[in-house]
């Protein structure tokens, strides 16, 4: 970050985001920690050549005060000429903290509505401090998956004329949930409505400058830690909006923040101080440009590499259903020619009549008790076992229904085949 950066703080308007204030210490320490220079603004906003001094200028909804007309000229020309501008509003928007703060965002192409934003469904321990997860790709929400915004209004866009539209580009970065609710205050009374997908941050390029708002000051709290500043993704959220409005990033290039792996964030932190570069964002955007000219190579190259992980995976897979099979077929009983004779003789009695004995069972459990060695083994075998393979040796069993235990080592199945074939 530039060490140049000055940030002022607007406290000319019963501002409740104070750096004094104890309820906002972890804000207030992030300022400092983040190397930002800070400054108060207690003189309002009478003087472009002291306002723009700022890099950005953070303003809290003015509380039981307007903003003068004078004012609000010099802030829109302020943002016109380059200026930043973080609006941060309240619940109830312009009508619970009597102000006019609309007259100056309308410039911009938006408004604080009046109502407080409730979510039925997605809620941290209340329903009015919804969780929110509906965010735009912008370097805002960089990196960010969940954040709350506790007692917040919402905020609406204007529309703009074609003239306008040259000038004014509205987006909004993060809305609420389908199970939105709120109650809005419609000129007479407050009343209960839906408002599913309600805008909640919106930022706004306004000729050379941008804007940056929304609807609560909770974000920035110490006092809850469920929804403060410290709560899921808020912080990262603030950061991301205090450099989307003090760098220059289409001068300087798009600073977005990275996930590294801790081993290969000191290595480039090594690199960049014995080679003297500027800053880890040089190496990095150097490997960058190494794997743009040269993707189609490195492509193929990790393609070939996960083809071979494949392939020995598949292997590895097909080896253990083999070792399954063998073991499942090593559990089944071997039937002798007792047990069929048995059977048969059980038949026999039950339906009078007598059936020709033309099974002989296991034939080489019955040459066994014959004393006699089988000679209708399928397959020829080689004089020396030990040329063969385990596979080859087991495939032999399991073609003549030889029983081999499934972790047996080749020398043993050997022994086991001499034996059946009595050569042993």
């Amino acid at each position: 970050m530039k060490n140049d950066i000055t940030v002022g703080l607007d406290y000319s308007h019963n501002n409740m985001l104070t750096l004094e204030a104890s309820s906002y210490a972890d804000f207030t320490q992030f300022l400092f920690t983040s190397a930002y220079k800070l400054g108060k603004i207690e003189a309002g906003f009478y003087s472009l050549d002291k306002v723009k001094k700022y890099n950005a200028i953070i303003m809290s909804i003015p509380k039981n005060i307007n903003l003068d007309p004078r004012e609000i000229e010099v802030l829109e020309e302020y943002v016109r000429k380059g200026g930043s501008l973080l609006i941060v509003g309240s619940r109830g928007g312009e009508h619970t903290n009597r102000t006019n703060i609309n007259e100056l965002t309308k410039f911009f192409g938006f408004e604080f509505i009046n109502d407080e934003i409730n979510d039925s469904v997605n809620y941290v321990n209340l329903q009015k401090r919804p969780l929110l997860s509906d965010f735009k790709p912008h370097y805002i929400t960089e990196n960010a998956h969940k954040m709350v915004l506790s007692s917040a209004c919402s905020l609406g866009t204007l529309k703009l004329s074609k003239e306008e539209e040259k000038n004014i580009t509205v987006e909004v970065i993060v809305r609420g949930g389908l199970n939105c609710w709120r109650n809005r205050f419609d000129g007479k009374q407050w009343v209960e409505e839906d408002c599913p997908k309600v805008p909640l941050i919106i930022t706004s390029e306004y000729h050379h400058g941008q804007v940056a708002a929304f609807g609560t000051l909770s974000i920035f709290s110490s006092l809850g830690r469920e929804y403060g500043f410290s709560a899921f993704d808020n912080d990262l959220i603030i950061a991301n909006i205090l450099r989307w409005l003090t760098l220059d990033i289409t001068y300087e290039g798009k600073v977005i923040t990275l996930d590294l792996q801790r081993d290969l964030f000191h290595w480039g932190q090594s690199i960049v101080k014995q080679k003297r570069w500027g800053n880890l964002s040089d190496v990095i955007n150097v490997s960058l440009k190494y794997f743009k000219d040269n993707y189609k190579t490195i492509m193929k190259e990790l393609e070939t590499v996960q083809h071979d992980r494949y392939q020995r995976k598949q292997e590895k897979k097909t080896t253990i259903e083999e070792q399954e099979e063998e073991e499942i077929i090593s559990l089944l009983p071997k039937r002798k020619k007792e047990d069929l004779d048995s059977i048969i003789s059980a038949i026999e009695n039950v339906s009078g009549e007598k059936y020709e004995r033309t099974i002989t069972g296991d034939s080489k459990d019955f040459n066994k008790e014959k004393g006699q060695v089988n000679a209708d083994l399928v397959g020829e075998l080689p004089e020396d076992l030990n040329s063969l393979t385990v596979k080859e040796l087991k495939n032999y069993c399991k073609t003549n229904d030889i029983n081999v235990p499934p972790k047996a080592r080749k020398a043993d199945i050997i022994k086991i085949i001499k034996y059946v074939l009595g050569t042993d």
